[in-house]
């Protein structure tokens, strides 16, 4: 099911869950453009979809981008005051998306119950709930106990690509 060919209903229902009229990507297209015209493009935009899925990449310059810097306070003096955001063209996105949504079919298989974020059902404040009634059985039972707080920003900061690689083979994907 991950590497079956790109159908025109995922490509369709990709584009059309798309924001019509975010920022144009480098291209100066935006998906409000794809949309109303979609009948013109879809073949060219298939046909594109599906020779990245049969290459497994892009022919060069295809997926370039711009780096924007958008301000997260008032009167920014720092680098840190800015959040980086990446705008790519609609072809990107619509290959990122339809790949994300076939993932998202076998991620909960994949990854351990314990982890409580960034999957569907699970949610963060789950972890933190757990950890409120660990806390409170300690006390309850006048135990000690050693626990520490992760800042979730730093945390995915760093990836460890050698271990990511490995997971990655260990679960038949690479």
């Amino acid at each position: 099911m991950l590497v079956e060919n790109i159908s025109e209903e995922e490509v369709k229902f990709v584009v059309w869950s798309c924001e019509s009229s975010k920022s144009p990507s480098s291209d100066g297209f935006n998906f409000g453009f794809l949309k109303f015209c979609w009948e013109i493009l879809k073949e060219d935009v298939l046909k594109a979809v599906n020779e990245f899925a049969d290459r497994g990449s892009w022919p060069r310059g295809s997926n370039a981008s711009f780096i924007c810097l958008v301000p997260k306070v008032d009167n920014p003096q720092q680098l840190s005051d800015f959040k980086p955001i990446s705008l790519v063209g609609c072809l990107y996105k619509i290959i990122s998306k339809v790949l994300s949504l076939r993932l998202k079919k076998v991620m909960t298989k994949l990854i351990d119950i314990r982890q409580s974020v960034f999957l569907e059902g699970r949610g963060l404040l789950d972890s933190v709930l757990v950890a409120n009634e660990v806390l409170k059985e300690v006390k309850w039972r006048k135990k000690s106990c050693v626990y520490f707080k992760v800042d979730y920003e730093k945390a995915y900061d760093f990836v460890s690509w050698d271990f990511l690689y490995y997971m990655l083979g260990r679960l038949g994907f690479y």
